[in-house]
């Protein structure tokens, strides 16, 4: 129940945060696009450490218990995070510690792009 909790939080956080970040330009004024002529700005990614809860049978998703990732100012928490592809849940298991690199994929939703076992590099 304190995982939902939880998780709810988070979710209401970004959806109260989630549009003023995306509308910011986070104090470059001008140079925010450093002269591009669109607006696209670059994906951000994350690393993180953690403990993989459940793993999707599709391998479309893991449930992380995850310790705080600074880069995005989120605190520990459990939560299921979408995998950029389900080979990467090959070799998973329940209750192993994992590094994983979470990729910027809209506002405010990330995936992983790359996990592994947290003894590897």
């Amino acid at each position: 129940m304190k995982h939902i909790v939880l998780q709810m939080a988070v979710v209401a956080s970004f959806l109260i945060t989630g549009p003023a970040l995306a509308n910011s330009d986070h104090g470059h004024g001008k140079h925010a696009n450093h002269g591009a002529t669109d607006t696209h700005q670059e994906m951000r990614t994350a690393k993180g450490v953690g403990t993989v809860q459940s793993i999707a049978e599709d391998g479309s998703s893991v449930v992380l218990a995850h310790e705080p990732i600074a880069e995005l100012r989120w605190p520990a928490m459990t939560m299921q995070l979408a995998l950029a592809d389900p080979v990467l849940a090959d070799g998973l298991e329940v209750d192993s510690e994992v590094s994983f690199v979470l990729r910027q994929i809209g506002a405010t939703d990330y995936e992983i792009s790359a996990i592994a076992p947290a003894n590897t590099p």
